[in-house]
């Protein structure tokens, strides 16, 4: 009888330990999925934004070029993507350069 007692109590004591782990496993589970799912949506804007770049800069756009660049670049930073951070930042330097340079010359 002892044993039983013994053994309900200590089944019983894991359970109630097991749950708001669980339960915080599901939440972290939760947040992470929340995560990726914004760093996706981020990722769809810089490609289309991206497009709209190369798109402005054959029309020799660079004013257009230089805010798209600048937003991938504020969207990059913002999902923490490090090997695009440092890319962005220089093209975003060179657009709005060149943007600067063909006002100068106008």
């Amino acid at each position: 009888m002892k044993k039983i007692f013994f053994l309900a109590t200590f089944l019983y004591s894991i359970t109630c330990f097991a749950q708001p782990s669980f339960a915080q496993y599901a939440q972290d589970r939760i947040n992470k999925y929340k995560h990726l799912t914004e760093k996706v949506d981020t990722l769809e804007n810089v490609v289309r934004l991206k497009s709209l770049v190369q798109t402005a800069i054959e029309n020799d756009n660079y004013d257009l070029a230089c805010k798209a660049q600048s937003k991938i670049y504020d969207l990059t930073k913002k999902a923490q993507i490090r090997d695009m951070i440092q890319q962005s930042k220089d093209q975003k330097d060179a657009y709005c350069s060149v943007k600067k340079y063909s006002l100068l010359n106008k």
